[in-house]
């Protein structure tokens, strides 16, 4: 068995929440879909599934959101994430940049998804921050938790450039970081083992959705 990587431990109604938050900054931070504006209308029944502040800064969002056409969010959008450096959705892009390490740095994702039983779909990379959240909320697991937390210094920048721009999603960003714990030297220890070492052989049970949105998805369950 995979030895247990270590994490101040939630209840059961904490944890829930916390993978609410995922699931939800996981739908928001992805491009918006033909169906966006009836997302929104479940992830705003899901508000009170999550701890008050982070409601609060999606809700934010979601009401900016509802006040636009789709055409006009697509647009800023791509902007946004597409053309501004430091407003980039791929998480070792903030550690590695256009270096050769990031091959390593997307390996290591890649392995990470693999040891949970996962893989990401659509031909999209492993270290894409939506899909990255939507496997923390789909299994709860530790280890994708610490993908998160070990990018902290990452989000952090990311979370910045929106502010700066005084863009919707920095709201999206801001409930995200708020389910966050603080970076521990455990944590990243605990990567960096799975980096040298590869997935533990035996692959931690997945869970459905904490809700039902289901078009969108970035990860599918490997065969």
């Amino acid at each position: 068995m995979s030895e247990e990587l270590p994490r101040e431990a939630l209840s059961s109604a904490e944890a829930g929440r916390e993978r609410t938050a995922h699931m939800i900054a996981s739908v928001l931070l992805d491009y918006p879909p033909e169906d966006f504006h009836d997302q929104l209308q479940v992830i705003r029944l899901e508000l009170d599934n999550v701890d008050g502040a982070v409601a609060d800064e999606f809700e934010e969002f979601l009401n900016w959101a509802d006040s636009q056409k789709l055409r006009d969010v697509e647009d800023l959008y791509v902007r946004t994430f597409d053309q501004k450096r430091k407003c980039n959705l791929y998480l070792s892009y903030y550690s590695a940049g256009d270096t050769r390490m990031r091959g390593s740095a997307i390996l290591a994702f890649q392995q990470a998804f693999e040891a949970m039983g996962w893989k990401v779909s659509g031909g999209e990379l492993p270290d894409y921050l939506p899909a990255v959240l939507e496997l923390s909320a789909r299994t709860g697991d530790e280890l994708a938790e610490h993908l998160l937390a070990i990018h902290r210094e990452g989000l952090e920048v990311l979370r910045a450039a929106l502010e700066s721009l005084d863009s919707p999603w920095s709201h999206v960003v801001n409930g995200l970081v708020l389910t966050l714990p603080e970076l521990d030297e455990k944590a990243r220890e605990a990567f960096n083992k799975l980096v040298l070492q590869g997935p533990p052989s035996e692959l931690v049970g997945v869970q459905s959705l904490p809700f039902p949105i289901t078009v969108g998805r970035q990860i599918d369950e490997r065969v």
